[in-house]
């Protein structure tokens, strides 16, 4: 029925003494990573940095290219274009290490990113391991149905 039943549960000291060694391994969902960068839990000092490379990108992308094409030419158009693709790749990239680091750097962000599905941890045979406080929590409130 529940594939959890199995799953190996980890508390936040456990998850910290796995990653410095090596056995666990953190799985990061890049398309949700810039939203836990920005929300409450996350480092304010990252919040610039992201906020900054993404908008950059953003505009790059979209408005800078008619910009260019129209005073420029379409090279310059392009190459904004395509700039802009590349900043936008590696924001994201980026965002996913702000998450991981801030996993290490804070028990109640480790648990904001398990509860909210924004990263699997796993072990060195790849089995999804779980957080012992969050299975606590589903287990007091019951099973979703």
């Amino acid at each position: 029925m529940n594939k959890d039943i199995n799953k190996k549960l980890i508390n936040y000291q456990q998850f910290l003494e796995g990653y410095k060694t090596g056995e666990i391994t953190v799985l990061v969902n890049n398309s949700k990573a810039g939203d836990f960068v920005m929300s409450n839990f996350g480092d304010k000092h990252n919040k610039s940095a992201h906020l900054f490379w993404t908008w950059l990108g953003i505009l790059l992308i979209f408005p800078s290219p008619i910009i260019f094409w129209v005073l420029f030419g379409w090279v310059y158009a392009l190459g904004s274009f395509i700039l802009g693709l590349m900043i936008n790749k590696v924001a994201r990239k980026s965002a996913s290490q702000f998450v991981l680091q801030n996993m290490i750097k804070s028990e109640d962000f480790w648990d904001y990113i398990l509860l909210h599905k924004g990263a699997i941890i796993q072990d060195k045979e790849g089995n999804e391991i779980g957080s012992k406080f969050l299975d606590r929590m589903s287990k007091k409130q019951g099973e979703p149905k």
